[in-house]
């Protein structure tokens, strides 16, 4: 139990973010916190001048039979403020070097290349910020399903097989596939730089400890309130990777030879990134512009929750059975979707392997 006055720390900020939900932000460790409304109205009690019996004889004086109940929710809280080391006098939880350029977390360890993006993108930034928002995502969004229509078609109607292609091509299209990565997360930073949430670093991420992932910290997306906002923002890299899909497009049919094998296997990159960007089973763009857009959390956790007590005739547990029938539904397709969408994914790569390892085969001369 909290004996002392408890008091937030000085240096602490309350915010509003998305959907207008309070957040604390604590700028020593860089996190955010995401409170409840009512905890906001309690944080605002904590300035070092009340104890824990105080607070609790304040909050319950409409009610006093209430003050047990109410007694036991404080300590909780402030527990976990406490734990959070948002308290004075609390111990601070451990966190990495802001200098450091290597971190850890499970299965995933991550270096940062560099924390200069804000300060190279903000040019750029400030010229787009003068064009009209819905202008500039209509223009983006209209180019890059023009170059998703054209890039594809080329390759499927104008490209030969995988299997006829020169294997170089390959190790070249993997080079360049790296930079237009770099250039699918940077749209993610520069969509930020714009809203004035800008990311802190750009880096490589080690999926299973050898898998790289390119990949922006985005952390301070928390402060961008608008739905719209954090849809464009989740969209940028896909919406990136259509413009230069049309260019790879365009260079594939003006080009001939071991250029013309290089972009015809970057489409098929290309084509393999949206594929994944759109996987509704993973925290891919696509999904993180499915909540963002609905204002939903752990949506697919939720859908396939649904799915399974359905198929098992079981009753749904609380936060399942309040569900409006609308949202219920909506649920349900989306789990359904995803099913459709992983047995797709898992049809295509069991009949795109052979075509994989002779690739591969031939790009190591064999």
């Amino acid at each position: 139990m909290i004996s002392s006055p408890p008091k937030l720390r000085d240096e602490l900020e309350v915010i509003r973010g998305m959907d207008d939900i309070p957040l604390i932000f604590d700028p020593v460790t860089g996190n955010y916190h995401r409170i409840t409304r009512s905890s906001e109205l309690v944080l605002t009690y904590l300035d070092g001048t009340r104890t824990r019996d105080d607070l609790v004889a304040f909050f319950s004086r409409p009610d006093p039979a209430r003050a047990d109940a109410l007694g036991k929710q404080l300590d909780n809280f402030l527990a976990d403020l406490e734990k959070s080391g948002l308290l004075e006098g609390a111990d601070l939880p451990d966190k990495a070097s802001e200098g450091g350029r290597i971190r850890t977390s499970m299965l995933m360890p991550r270096i940062i290349l560099t924390r200069s993006l804000p300060r190279a993108l903000e040019p750029l930034a400030a010229a787009l910020r003068a064009v009209p928002a819905k202008l500039l995502v209509l223009v983006a969004s209209l180019v890059a399903i023009c170059g998703y229509a054209f890039g594809l078609s080329t390759l499927f109607m104008a490209m030969p097989p995988m299997r006829e292609l020169a294997g170089p091509a390959f190790l070249l299209a993997t080079g360049v596939m790296l930079f237009f990565v770099l250039m699918h997360e940077s749209a993610h930073a520069l969509v930020a730089q714009i809203l004035g949430a800008p990311v802190r670093g750009l880096g490589v991420a080690l999926l299973f400890y050898f898998m790289p992932v390119a990949y922006v910290d985005r952390t301070d997306a928390y402060r961008v309130r608008e739905r719209g906002g954090r849809v464009v923002l989740a969209m940028a890299g896909i919406l990136s990777d259509g413009w230069f899909c049309g260019l790879t497009g365009v260079f594939a049919l003006s080009s001939e030879g071991l250029l013309r094998d290089t972009a015809a296997f970057l489409l098929g990159m290309q084509l393999l990134m949206l594929v994944i960007n759109l996987n509704p089973m993973m925290p891919s763009d696509g999904y993180t512009a499915l909540e963002a857009a609905t204002g939903l959390t752990n949506a697919r956790g939720r859908a396939f929750a649904l799915l399974r007590h359905t198929a098992k005739r079981q009753q749904l547990p609380a936060h399942l059975a309040n569900l409006t029938r609308g949202a219920r539904r909506g649920h349900m397709a989306y789990g359904l979707i995803s099913v459709i969408y992983v047995c797709f994914l898992a049809y295509a790569t069991f009949h795109a392997l052979p075509v994989t390892v002779d690739l591969a085969l031939s790009a190591v001369g064999r």
